[in-house]
C-alpha cells in the first residue's frame, strides 16, 4: 500500500485518525472537526474520504496492506446531514475476489447513549490495487476536446466572497477563467465549468482521498450560472459516485476540476466532474444528483 504522507496533509491526518471501537474489528470512531464543514454540516466529500479511509483500514486488518490498498469506485447515498462531532463508521465486506473487494460503509452520528444512531450516510466501496491493474487499453480522441486553460495567463483568482464563506472552501486556492459578465469558469460555454484548485496551506494533492474530497467541492455549474446564487438557493446532494482512475503524483499541487450539468430542471440537476492533473491526465471521474431549494425570505421582525 502506498504510504500516506500524513504529517504533511491535514486531510489525511484527519481521516486517518479514526480508531477501532473497542471489542470490534469492523467499527470505527471518528471525531469530525468544524473545519471540514460547509455552512450547516460536514461536507459530503469529507464523509466520502472518511468512509474510504475506514474501508482501507478494514482491508489492511483482514488482508494486509498490499492486497486491496486503493478505492477504485465508490457510491455514496446521503440520508441525513451530519454535524461536526463524533461519528461511528461501520464496515462490512460484501464480496471478496482475487482482484477486488466490495465494502459497505455506514456513517452514523453518536447518540446520547454512546451508541450509533440511524445511518446518515451509506457507501458502497470497491477496492483493488491500481498498480497491479492490467488488461485492455484503448486510445481515442475525444469528440469534445478543449485544452486546459493556462493557470498563469488565462485564469485569475476567484475573489467571490463565497469561497471564504465556509471553513472547507476557505482551505483552497480557486483560480479560473473569468467571463466578461463577471462569472467565473465560463470559457467553454453552457454549464461547463473549469477551475484550478490547490490547498492554501501548501500541502500536496498526493492521495486518492484528496480526490474524494475535491470531487464534492461547492461552486458547481448551476451555482455559478447566475450572480448571487447562494443568496437565493440552497443545495442538497442526494447521492454521488467517484471512479478513481489514477493515483496522483505525490508532488501534485494543483488539479483542474472540470464540471458540467446536462439538465437543470424542476429543482434537480446532474453534475459530471473530471479531476485532471496539469498534464491533462484524468485522475478521477464523479457524478452527482443535486436538489435545489429556494431560501425562504426572513419575515420582518423575525428573530435571528
Amino acid at each position: 500500500m502506498a504510504s500516506h504522507p500524513i504529517s504533511a496533509s491535514p486531510l489525511l491526518q484527519a481521516v486517518s485518525s479514526i480508531a477501532l471501537e473497542k471489542g470490534t474489528r469492523d467499527q470505527f470512531v471518528a471525531n469530525i472537526s468544524p473545519e471540514w464543514c460547509t455552512q450547516h454540516s460536514v461536507l459530503g466529500g469529507y464523509l466520502n474520504a472518511l468512509m474510504l479511509s475506514a474501508a482501507q483500514k478494514l482491508n489492511a486488518l483482514k488482508f494486509g496492506e498490499e492486497r486491496f490498498p486503493d478505492p477504485i469506485h465508490v457510491f455514496v447515498q446521503f440520508l441525513h446531514m451530519v454535524p461536526p462531532g463524533q461519528v461511528v463508521v461501520t464496515c462490512k465486506h460484501l464480496r471478496v475476489s482475487s482482484r477486488q473487494c466490495v465494502v459497505r460503509v455506514e456513517v452514523a452520528r453518536t447518540a446520547a447513549s454512546g451508541k450509533p444512531s440511524t445511518p446518515a450516510t451509506v457507501g458502497i466501496v470497491t477496492c483493488a490495487n491500481i498498480s497491479k491493474e492490467e488488461g485492455l487499453t484503448q486510445h481515442s480522441k475525444p469528440a469534445f476536446a478543449v485544452p486546459l486553460p493556462n493557470r498563469h495567463t488565462e485564469c485569475i483568482k476567484i475573489d467571490d466572497p463565497v469561497v471564504d464563506s465556509t471553513p472547507v472552501t476557505s482551505k483552497l486556492n480557486w483560480v479560473a477563467p473569468k467571463a466578461a459578465n463577471g462569472l467565473w469558469g465560463h470559457r467553454v460555454g453552457g454549464h461547463h465549468r473549469e477551475v484550478w484548485v490547490s490547498f492554501r496551506d501548501g500541502s500536496n494533492i498526493s492521495d486518492l482521498l484528496h480526490l474524494a474530497l475535491l470531487s464534492d467541492m461547492p461552486l458547481q455549474p448551476t451555482a455559478t450560472h447566475q450572480a448571487g446564487f447562494y443568496f437565493k438557493y440552497a443545495l442538497s446532494t442526494l447521492c454521488m459516485t467517484v471512479e478513481f482512475k489514477k493515483r496522483p503524483d505525490p508532488s501534485t499541487q494543483w488539479v483542474m476540476i472540470r464540471s458540467n450539468s446536462h439538465l437543470v430542471a424542476n429543482g434537480r440537476y446532474d453534475v459530471n466532474i473530471q479531476i485532471l492533473d496539469e498534464e491533462g491526465n484524468i485522475l478521477a471521474l464523479s457524478n452527482h444528483v443535486v436538489y435545489v431549494s429556494e431560501l425562504r425570505a426572513r419575515r420582518k421582525g423575525a428573530k435571528l
